[in-house]
């Protein structure tokens, strides 16, 4: 990090770097600022207030032929509830910021509300206000999510302990794939309709997991939490930093759908699909570390009331803050799916 930092070119960066920037120059105060997956500060009646804002920009995070409007709408606000989801949160309102460049059609930003709008019900919350400004070229759109939390329930990513357990709330690498099958359809022929309508669906439309957030938040045994929007690898290293302990994740644990296994049985590969998966990002599901001796009763409460499968996928341990991927018991070494904002491609 120290050799990016002092280069010149902002584009020599990683996202974690400019932040590190920025961060490392702020003295604490109370509340909890930049390092989780919203802020924390005191909010109304004793709650907690969250606040999170994700920016999303054309050819950076999408390109306008592989998304529609109405897709775009949904997952620029999915991917901030996410964040209210992460901490336990339940979310209250939302800012929203669009800069549009001249050619856009009228209907194109009918679409794009109604994607937004139609997941703002289904949550029930309301648009609070916003900016809009014209582009040169790029579509630009950029959400601030609000939310509340009661003090004892908010999950952080730096209190995960030597000996709990990893869990996660949903299968992995589906929305990857979904990426791969936009960037080389014809590679992908051998999927069925409904395998690769899945596939899309998981990184054009991501669900939120808020209603699961809000109910592990109030488990005491659960001890940390984070989204999976950077890729498990990358997500479970955040934890594992701010937890100061070693997370352990084991690949044959990784819950896979049905039509991800497909995406790669053209080829057989089992190996490398189990590498996708835990490198790469935009799942949205809850990565947690859990007490191991309440994780199994966690599992069963989980199920009766989701009607799926809380998946352990590994463990806390003394260490450097590092994340360990293990194969049969054995350290394998998978490469990040590192993104650097700035990098032209």
């Amino acid at each position: 990090m120290a050799d990016s930092l002092n280069s010149p070119n902002i584009s020599d960066l990683s996202e974690e770097q400019i932040i590190a920037l920025f961060a490392d120059s702020l003295s604490s105060a109370d509340g909890i600022g930049i390092g989780d997956d919203s802020s924390v500060t005191e909010g109304p009646s004793g709650l907690k207030q969250f606040l999170s804002t994700d920016l999303i920009v054309e050819h950076v995070h999408f390109r306008r032929q592989d998304i529609s409007a109405h897709f775009l709408g949904h997952k620029a606000l999915a991917v901030n509830l996410s964040d209210i989801a992460a901490m336990g949160g339940r979310p209250n309102g939302f800012y929203l910021s669009l800069a549009l460049p001249k050619e856009l059609s009228v209907s194109w930003l009918r679409q794009f509300r109604d994607g937004l709008l139609a997941l703002a019900k289904k949550h029930n919350i309301l648009l609070l206000g916003g900016d809009t400004t014209r582009s040169q070229n790029d579509i630009i759109v950029n959400i601030t999510i609000t939310g509340v939390g009661k003090p004892r329930q908010v999950k952080l990513r730096s209190e995960a302990k030597v000996g709990d357990v990893l869990c996660v709330t949903g299968t992995l690498g589906d929305s990857a794939a979904g990426l791969k099958i936009l960037s080389n359809p014809d590679q992908y022929a051998h999927l069925t309709k409904s395998e690769r309508q899945q596939l899309l669906e998981s990184h054009q439309q991501p669900k939120p997991e808020v209603e699961k957030g809000q109910w592990l938040s109030q488990e005491k045994a659960v001890h940390a939490m984070i989204d999976v929007s950077d890729g498990l690898l990358r997500d479970a290293h955040h934890i594992a930093q701010q937890s100061q302990c070693r997370l352990n994740i084991e690949l044959e644990q990784l819950p896979l759908s049905q039509a991800f296994k497909s995406f790669y049985e053209k080829n057989g590969i089992n190996k490398q699909a189990q590498e996708f998966a835990v490198a790469g990002g935009e799942d949205y599901r809850l990565l947690l570390a859990v007490a191991e001796d309440a994780v199994k009763d966690l599992q069963k409460r989980y199920k009766q009331k989701f009607s799926t499968i809380l998946h352990q996928i590994g463990s806390v341990s003394k260490g450097d803050s590092e994340v360990e991927i293990l194969r049969d018991g054995s350290p394998v070494e998978v490469k990040e799916q590192e993104f650097k904002h700035f990098k032209e491609s």
